[in-house]
């Protein structure tokens, strides 16, 4: 008879709710010679001091106990949840005993690498490796041999910890090779003092070598001459790249003495902010010294020079000449405002320059202030043609004899002499102009200019009605004030004193008689002091107030007693 085998022992947990029970877990059991048992072979037992259950066979025990975060772990690392396990262990890392956070972290790196996921290993190295620099360069060496150093790059510690410059070295290395883009990056990323600076500066100066105008390396190469306090050729490439931080350079490190030679270099790349920048640091270069760089380029020395007559009109007085033919050259509209606003250039020199180029309105500038108006009035007529400008400027001159002048060239031509009976109302007696006026002349709108005349006296007499009026009413105001001021009372006691004898006006003994004049001007004298008024003058005057001509004071008062 065949005998019937048993078959594998299950330990299932079962939580019982209020109406049915729920599985929590299931496991087939390993025992021995399970197959010769029979159930009532099978015994559960708890042992509770320490917490565990024994599952006792004929042949065999099971020890079952609660799982841990360890056992936990264990799986998530057997079904390779690295991020997982790394999640728990942190999470848990004060209960933990079999496994360290570190270790976790490892493993997840080499299966990320291992999948080919280098970015992501790379980026998880930073929250994993930590501070240690050993590990940190293990890895970096690692990531070499796949040639994967680009990828870790940018995730490198680079205050603390500080990894060997030699590290750094082989990643700049490594972009020099391949991508100048990436090297300039990490150049300007990472702090100066990381690596050998020297050995970067040699190696891309290799490199141009064979790519000598590659503007990427050209600017890496200043910035490590910066880092290396090399600012002479740090400036240089600047300003050979006409790159905009030239003058941050400049100004950041005080570069002044090693610009001396260059200012014509930094005036192309910007003229505006070159000169700025030499006005407002004009004590560590003169003017003298930059006119001497520009001597072969007058076109930057007018832009030099134009900019420092704004600022001070007095500074480049020596250089006053030079710019009249600067100016002529290459800045006409600014000619005139230069000559009106300059103390110190030579006027025999500009009017020459001027007559030579026929710059009309700045010779008539010119001659006017040289005395020379009915020279310049001339001009204008002459040149010009222009009424209403030399109609200004005799105003301007305010010369009875210009206006002579200019009457005399305008009588033949009736536009002169319309624009004149249109503005010389207020400043020359219009009949002057009228009364030489040729019969059987046809003047443009005369009827119109004669209107005009004739409203400019209208408001002429109505101005000078008003002024009257005014004149008049300010002077009754003021009469009748300073005649209120002498109808008042004038106090005399003991402490006044006679401006002639000068002893007290009033006698010490009150029942003494007296005899005091008061002035207007407020001086007072014994009356036997005055001189007696004569036959012809028997008013009586201040003999102070006469003497130092300020007008005759009469008397006011005349206290007797």
């Amino acid at each position: 008879m065949e005998r019937e085998y048993c078959a594998r022992p299950r330990l299932d947990i079962i939580q019982p709710l209020s109406e049915t029970c729920e599985e929590i877990s299931s496991d087939a059991l390993t025992v021995r010679s399970f197959q010769e048992n029979e159930c009532r072979d099978y015994h559960l037992e708890y042992s509770e001091g320490e917490s565990l259950f024994y599952i006792v066979s004929p042949r065999d025990v099971v020890v079952a106990k609660e799982r841990d975060q360890d056992d936990h772990i264990d799986w998530l690392l057997e079904k390779k949840k690295y991020e997982e396990a790394l999640m728990a262990a942190e999470i848990s890392q004060k209960n933990i005993k079999r496994h360290k956070i570190l270790d976790i972290g490892l493993a997840y790196i080499n299966h990320l690498v291992e999948k080919g996921e280098y970015d992501i290993a790379a980026r998880k190295c930073q929250k994993i490796l930590g501070k240690n620099a050993a590990l940190w360069e293990y890895e970096v060496y690692r990531f070499k041999e796949i040639g994967q150093l680009k990828a870790i790059s940018p995730y490198l510690p680079r205050g603390d910890p500080v990894l060997k410059p030699l590290i750094y070295e082989m990643i700049l290395h490594e972009f020099l090779e391949s991508d100048y883009e990436g090297f300039a990056t990490l150049v300007r990323e990472w702090p100066g003092d990381l690596y050998n600076n020297s050995v970067i500066v040699q190696a891309v100066r290799d490199h141009l070598k064979k790519d000598s105008q590659n503007r990427t390396l050209l600017q890496t190469l200043a910035e490590l001459y910066t880092y290396d306090k090399n600012y002479g050729n740090a400036l240089e490439i600047y300003l050979t790249l006409r790159h905009k931080d030239v003058f941050q350079l400049i100004h950041k490190h005080n570069l002044f003495s090693s610009i001396k030679d260059k200012i014509v270099l930094l005036m192309d790349f910007d003229s505006e902010k070159a000169v700025d920048m030499l006005l407002d640091n004009e004590d560590k270069i003169a003017i003298k010294k930059v006119m001497e760089e520009l001597e072969d380029r007058p076109e930057l020395q007018h832009v030099y020079l134009h900019k420092l007559f704004k600022r001070d009109h007095h500074k480049g007085q020596p250089y006053h000449e030079k710019q009249i033919n600067l100016y002529a050259e290459y800045d006409r509209p600014n000619l005139l405002p230069f000559l009106r606003d300059s103390t110190h250039c030579p006027l025999e020199k500009a009017l020459e320059i001027c007559h030579q180029r026929n710059f009309v309105e700045e010779t008539v500038y010119l001659l006017s202030r040289m005395g020379n108006s009915r020279s310049a009035l001339k001009m204008i007529m002459e040149e010009l043609h222009d009424v209403d400008k030399a109609i200004e400027f005799a105003k301007e001159q305010d010369d009875g004899e210009l206006w002579e002048d200019l009457i005399l060239y305008s009588i033949d031509k009736p536009p002169f002499i319309t624009g004149l009976l249109n503005n010389i109302g207020t400043h020359v007696d219009p009949i002057l102009l009228i009364h030489r006026i040729k019969e059987g002349m046809e003047i443009p709108n005369l009827r119109d200019s004669l209107v005009k005349i004739l409203q400019d006296y209208n408001l002429q007499i109505l101005l000078r009605e008003g002024c009257k009026k005014i004149l008049v009413a300010d002077s009754l105001s003021l009469l009748k004030k300073m005649h209120r001021t002498q109808m008042k009372g004038i106090l005399v006691d003991e402490e006044n004193i006679c401006e002639s004898c000068l002893s007290p006006v009033l006698p010490s003994d009150a029942a003494k008689p007296f005899s005091v004049v008061v002035f207007h001007c407020r001086h007072m004298f014994h009356k036997e002091c005055l001189p007696v008024p004569s036959l012809t003058s028997p008013t009586q005057f201040c003999n102070i107030c006469s003497a130092k001509h300020r007008g005759p004071g009469s008397a006011i008062l005349e206290m007797k007693k």
